[in-house]
């Protein structure tokens, strides 16, 4: 007997001249008291209509067949069968996949009707068809027939019914055990999932299937209860979820892998309904089942659904509805606000924020945004607003793992700030997320514009698959330290951390602390990591509170904001420009660390102190003129400002150009002078210190 390798075999269609015809009409011969009867003229009829798949493996021997009708817009398989010597050789799903292939974007699915009593049901089912009805044959014995429906999920008016649903309210997929509850009379082992049916949630939620609870349904051995949980599940109390065909064999390849990792066995749960739930347009899967309760967190960062009690469900509904939790905050002392958007909200912003230039339906985008606001112990949902509260900005924090800050959603409105906001926020949330100790951000919006693209690439997000990773380490160690660390996180995480493993080895090299450019540009790479010995310059300089406001500190900023609102291009520029005289500081060179310490100003608090760290990127001396056209797109001052600066005996002044400022709890002048054991200095013009004396600064900032 020949050995065959699944990958030889080739798919291809017949006609009524092909020599493999009699092939087809003797193997259905040998079969048919399965196939049933069905005339060798219809045979000749179905190949001149190119109705007929046949396999043949490499040397061209004929392996089966699959022969199919057309009827207005749908495909029914008459006859599937793989000759005896090639069976178990994965011949059937190559079979079902070329008809798939071929018929997909002129029909809108393929039935066909088989007997329950020949056990092909999980056959039919790992190929994605769903068991819709039952009826009796029409032979004497009248044997059961199920029939079985592969959707392609195109449009049609029930999947328009559905949409209006998903605009309107959060829809949940429920897992088979909580349907099964709900359709059994009340009692304490259902009480919980009886919740979902509390009165003020009908106008809230939305309870969904997908077509994968059918296959279960079809499991059960009483005919009666099959029928009757049928009727359930079609009844108006549910909606059932339109079919997702694309890429659904690759999702289930995944989860079987993710679950045997965790010791589940496909049968133990409805695998079938729970991976048409990943795929579906919900993404919030209620469920009793500890087993799948017990890895919620690892189910959503592997495949995006949250998974939930219900009754934990309807706490969180009734508990963000409650809670008036959170003030607006200022955006860098702009006009604009931060707000936490409320539930209900949803409809009112989704024009402003959904990609329908990138084929997302407003359906997909308010039912992601509605998971997210239902489950506010992992999720905080901001929007950025003018003065008029007209939206600007959305952004999603998921906060689900302590070492991780997820942004499952940014976007920005269509507007002259878009692209400068959408840095701002993504610099904030890397901010935010080092602030928290978390190692890394991530960001993952499956619709990303391309003002958030740009500023992806801008903070040096590294591309692992589908998301975008960025370090953000708040440690200041010492390049070793640091190399050590790098080298942890990429053997300890799931995800591709390959690239960290070669950074580690770049920074454990001797001449690497040597390089001022090089260590500079990982600080800025895995910002706000401090590398403490390596040889960056760090410099205190002096500067006035009513520049520092305009430049960097928001804090400074809205302590003034009902007399003025900065210009909101510029608060949110990730780069700035500071002038100074060149008198005394003619050989400073970029790159260099700033610890800017803001003079006393009787006008603002809090000054007098450190309050923030930047890099200096780079350092140019030349006539205030010039460096006014050069960088006028990002300074706060005037010419008439910047010409009265001391001038050196050539009428140049200085210009640093400084990114990456981390705002710190400010540092007093006593404790500065303690640190540095100078009681009576003060800070008129740039003050070098070395590593140490920055490490016991930026230390004491950070507590």
């Amino acid at each position: 007997m020949k050995i065959q390798r699944e990958e030889s075999l080739k798919i291809q269609s017949i006609d009524n001249k092909s020599r493999y015809l009699q092939d087809v009409i003797q193997l259905w011969g040998q079969n048919r008291k399965t196939l049933g009867l069905f005339p060798k003229d219809a045979f000749k009829e179905r190949a001149t209509k190119q109705e007929i798949l046949i396999a043949v493996d490499s040397e061209a021997e004929f392996a089966g067949y699959l022969l199919f009708r057309t009827s207005f817009n749908r495909i029914t398989i008459v006859h599937l069968c793989i000759a005896p010597l090639h069976r178990g050789k994965g011949i059937t799903k190559k079979l079902i996949d070329k008809l798939k292939k071929i018929t997909k974007d002129t029909h809108e699915g393929i039935g066909l009707s088989c007997r329950n009593d020949y056990g092909l049901d999980n056959m039919w089912s790992g190929n994605g068809f769903i068991p819709k009805w039952e009826k009796s044959g029409r032979g004497k014995n009248g044997k059961t027939l199920t029939y079985w429906w592969f959707d392609y999920g195109h449009p049609n008016l029930l999947s328009i019914v559905v949409n209006q649903k998903l605009e309107s309210k959060l829809c949940v997929v429920i897992d088979s055990q909580v349907f099964f509850d709900l359709y059994a009379d009340e009692s304490l082992d259902n009480e919980e999932s009886k919740l979902l049916l509390l009165d003020w949630l009908e106008y809230e939620l939305e309870l969904c299937l997908t077509d994968g609870l059918f296959i279960q349904i079809n499991s059960i051995e009483n005919k009666e209860k099959r029928k009757l949980y049928r009727q359930f599940a079609e009844s108006q109390q549910f909606t059932v979820l339109p079919s997702k065909s694309d890429n659904l064999d690759d999702y289930q390849e995944t989860l079987q892998k993710f679950l045997s990792q965790k010791n589940i066995l496909k049968s133990e749960i409805n695998f079938h309904h729970l991976v048409r739930a990943i795929v579906s347009d919900s993404h919030i899967f209620v469920t009793t089942d500890s087993r799948l309760l017990n890895i919620a967190n690892e189910i959503y960062e592997n495949f995006k659904l949250s998974v939930i009690r219900p009754k934990n469900l309807i706490v969180q509904f009734s508990e963000f509805t409650r809670n008036p939790e959170y003030q607006p905050t200022r955006l860098s002392g702009t006009s604009l606000e931060q707000v936490i958007i409320k539930k209900g909200e949803e409809e009112a912003i989704t024009n402003y924020f959904y990609c329908p230039d990138q084929n997302e339906t407003k359906a997909q985008f308010q039912q992601k945004l509605r998971r997210f606001l239902t489950n506010p112990e992992n999720f905080t949902c901001f929007k950025v607003v003018d003065a008029e509260n007209k939206p600007l900005a959305l952004i999603v924090y998921g906060k689900h793992n302590d070492y991780e800050l997820e942004i499952p959603i940014i976007r920005v409105a269509d507007n002259p700030l878009s692209a400068t906001l959408a840095q701002h926020l993504i610099f904030k949330s890397i901010l935010h997320s080092a602030g928290e100790n978390r190692q890394s951000t991530i960001i993952n919006d499956c619709f990303l514009q391309e003002q958030v693209n740009q500023a992806i690439q801008e903070y040096q997000f590294i591309q692992v698959n589908d998301n975008f990773i960025r370090l953000n380490l708040a440690v200041v160690e010492t390049a070793d330290q640091l190399s050590k660390r790098l080298k942890k996180i990429a053997s300890n995480s799931e995800k591709q951390y390959n690239f960290f493993n070669k950074l580690a080895k770049s920074i454990k090299q001797e001449s690497f602390i040597h390089n001022v450019q090089e260590s500079a540009n990982i600080e800025r790479f895995l910002f706000p990591a401090k590398i403490i010995d390596a040889e960056i310059p760090t410099y205190i300089i002096p500067i006035q509170a009513k520049w520092a406001k305009d430049l960097f500190d928001e804090g400074l900023a809205n302590q003034h904001l009902s007399l003025f609102a900065a210009k909101s291009e510029l608060a949110f520029n990730k780069e700035a420009v500071y002038y100074r005289s060149a008198k005394t500081n003619g050989k400073l060179k970029a790159p260099f660390r700033i610890l800017w310490y803001v003079s006393i100003d009787p006008s603002y608090v809090y000054v007098g102190a450190i309050r923030a760290c930047s890099l200096a990127d780079e350092v140019i001396i030349d006539k205030p003129e010039n460096l006014f056209q050069i960088f006028q797109r990002l300074g706060v001052y005037k010419l008439s400002d910047i010409s009265s600066i001391n001038q050196d005996k050539e009428g140049n002044i200085m210009a640093i150009r400084f990114s990456y400022t981390e705002l710190l709890n400010e540092i007093e002048l006593r404790t500065i002078q303690k640190i540095l054991n100078k009681p009576k200095i003060t800070f008129q013009s740039l003050y070098r210190v070395d590593n140490n004396v920055f490490k016991q600064l930026y230390n004491n900032s950070t507590k």
